[in-house]
């Protein structure tokens, strides 16, 4: 998914460039939940690093929590991320979340808030 420099961006700008990269990577995803996710996210004004990434994917799955199908396929790109920049002893609130977005496409609880591990 690109992740394009958007600090410089009004607010409207940046929401419309961001739903349009989560769009164009995701297309089962609707402009209208695109939106909603890129609303959660802050600027990027520096080069994009690894928490915004995880947070973006993080943001279009809970925004998305309604549609298992579209969450597990985000899921996917997330759990891949995740270990590709895993450093172990440096483990962040993105880590603790899977095993409760695991429960949740299992069915066995609601879909995770991030603010609950921080």
């Amino acid at each position: 998914m690109d992740f394009e420099y958007n600090g410089n961006l009004l607010e409207d700008d940046r929401i419309n460039l961001v739903a349009k990269e989560i769009t164009s990577k995701y297309s089962k995803i609707d402009l209208e939940k695109a939106k909603e996710a890129a609303m959660l996210e802050g600027r990027i004004s520096d080069t994009k690093t690894t928490d915004d990434e995880l947070n973006r994917l993080y943001n279009i799955m809970l925004v998305n929590s309604d549609n298992k199908n579209v969450v597990l396929i985000v899921y996917k790109d997330f759990l891949e991320t995740l270990k590709k920049n895993y450093n172990e002893g440096k483990e962040n609130n993105y880590v603790y979340l899977v095993d409760d977005i695991n429960a949740y496409l299992d069915g066995n609880t609601e879909f995770p808030f991030i603010s609950d591990y921080q």
